[in-house]
């Protein structure tokens, strides 16, 4: 949402919706005092603050039926999120398209967060999982090349792969394991939380776009901003799922130049906390956007997710 603009038609994110979203609308004190975006986002702002002003206006008229179905059908499922958090809990894997379209209307601000990030971890640990199986092949094969072993058509074949998906080269092994890796779900989850208002964006409603990355290509679905400068063409990428988002935002991570410094301290073993230091170019907020993300990790103990586990208990909603 709030990104510097790159050369990667799918890799700039626009402004983020958490100065107005989390605390016009989720009412987060400590997110409140975080200072304004820089000038040039203002338009972007402007347009989400209005719209969540409005959806405050009309709130206690709306029943948030959809938001308030999922919650009982967590609650049956005994999907407990302080339970989660604690590490007391597996996390199931769930199976759902996209985030309830009425979360706009929920006046409770915990039940609000809790299917937020109830909804979006599953989806998140699936994704790392995918990641985690290509990675261990990775390796598998940088200790066959170091034993002198040949490699089969096969593990050519999926080397090749891999490195076309990860955009570098399939001879430097050490790169693509630099750039095939997950990302922390602490990370995640505050990141999608700050870009997206806690899922309430238009973006999100109208195409599941969770980070608003920027597209300009004719092979993207994608959403017209309101605010959009004249003379701009670019639209707001819009996506299938909510999964299929998380996976386009892992794969910028993991991809473009503007991010080789959080590869690096993510391959040296540093927390999802620690590598926010290192998504200043991710907004233009600079390292106010990174005190952003920061304050959400602190405010809902995120670091906690970080070693959470999936269960292998299948939780289908249909949505």
């Amino acid at each position: 949402m709030t990104s510097t603009t790159f050369p990667d038609a799918s890799a700039r994110p626009r402004v983020a919706l958490a100065f107005a979203a989390a605390a016009v609308a989720l009412g987060l004190g400590a997110l409140a005092a975080v200072a304004p975006p820089a000038p040039q986002a203002k338009l972007a702002v402007i347009e989400n603050v209005r719209e969540v002003r409005t959806a405050k206006a009309v709130a206690p008229k709306v029943v948030p039926e959809e938001s308030l179905a999922l919650a009982a059908r967590f609650d049956a499922e005994g999907y407990d999120w302080d339970a989660v958090l604690a590490g007391n809990q597996e996390v199931p894997s769930l199976v759902m398209k996209s985030l309830p379209k009425d979360l706009v209307h929920l006046q409770n601000v915990d039940l609000k967060k809790s299917l937020f990030f109830r909804t979006l971890l599953p989806l998140a640990l699936q994704i790392n999982a995918d990641i985690e199986a290509d990675r261990k092949h990775l390796l598998a094969l940088k200790a066959k090349a170091a034993a002198g072993e040949p490699f089969s058509a096969r593990d050519s074949r999926r080397l090749a792969d891999l490195a076309r998906a990860y955009k570098t080269e399939p001879e430097n092994i050490e790169e693509l394991l630099l750039r095939v890796d997950g990302v922390p779900p602490s990370l995640m989850l505050a990141q999608a939380a700050e870009e997206s208002g806690w899922g309430t964006s238009r973006f999100v409603r109208e195409g599941n776009a969770l980070f608003g990355q920027w597209t300009w290509s004719d092979d993207h679905s994608g959403i017209v901003p309101a605010a959009r400068d004249e003379g701009e063409t670019h639209k707001i990428r819009a996506f299938a799922s909510v999964k299929g988002a998380i996976a386009a935002y892992v794969r910028n991570l993991n991809t473009h130049a503007a991010y080789e410094r959080f590869r690096l301290q993510r391959a040296l073993g540093a927390s999802g906390y620690d590598l926010t230091a290192t998504l200043d170019k991710y907004s233009e907020r600079g390292v106010k956007y990174v005190d952003t993300l920061r304050t959400i990790m602190q405010a809902n103990n995120l670091a906690a997710l970080d070693q959470a586990r999936l269960s292998k208990e299948v939780l289908v909603v249909r949505r």
